[in-house]
């Protein structure tokens, strides 16, 4: 685990002000291949929480582009994220407020997502303990984060809001106290699936 940056710099402003305000227009798609990845275990009936959802995010996906029929719920920082979810899919439940403490009960989801949020978190082991923690006994979480070593990363460059890059053995360890874990890459994506105990 190497720290990329000292200082956080993407609180609920930074998001509301200079990515969701700006990027919303300019990039309204799915990165497809990577939202299938995270959401592999979700099926009908389940209850699903997207954490660090953001805009164009797990839920929303399983909302717009899928058939399941899933109970839905996101949690983010972002007041103009949600805004911009509940305007096209206004069934997701969407919670705004800190990700590191997520605002649901313990054993509350049959899948939480988490996909590329972990770098950006204080404390990722943490970060991972919070996500278990309100998963369900034999639940799923699924959680990506991008390879920085993979071409495409190297050719966008610095990313200022990541404050963590992760080998593998890092994010296998996160996961190891709570379940069965699995690891895997797709495309430029580090990606953990745990099956809680």
């Amino acid at each position: 685990m190497k720290r990329l940056h000292e200082k956080k710099i993407d609180d609920a402003e930074y998001y509301d002000t200079k990515i969701w305000a700006e990027e919303a227009n300019k990039r309204p798609y799915y990165d497809a291949v990577r939202q299938r990845a995270l959401l592999k275990h979700v099926k009908d009936g389940d209850v699903v929480a997207d954490v660090g959802a953001g805009v164009f995010g797990a839920c929303q996906y399983l909302s717009e582009e899928t058939e399941t029929k899933a109970e839905l719920w996101c949690f983010d920082q972002s007041s103009v994220a949600k805004d911009l979810v509940l305007k096209r899919c206004p069934e997701i439940h969407f919670v705004v407020g800190e990700v590191e403490k997520i605002q649901a009960k313990d054993d509350t989801f049959d899948c939480v997502i988490a996909g590329e949020i972990i770098e950006h978190m204080e404390d990722p082991a943490a970060f991972c303990k919070e996500l278990a923690r309100i998963c369900k006994p034999n639940g799923w979480i699924a959680l990506s984060t991008v390879d920085t070593n993979s071409e495409n990363a190297i050719k966008h460059g610095e990313y200022p809001e990541h404050l963590w890059e992760f080998t593998p053995e890092d994010l296998i360890s996160f996961f190891k106290p709570y379940g069965t874990v699995q690891y895997k890459v797709v495309g430029d994506y580090h990606f953990i699936y745990c099956r809680l105990r």
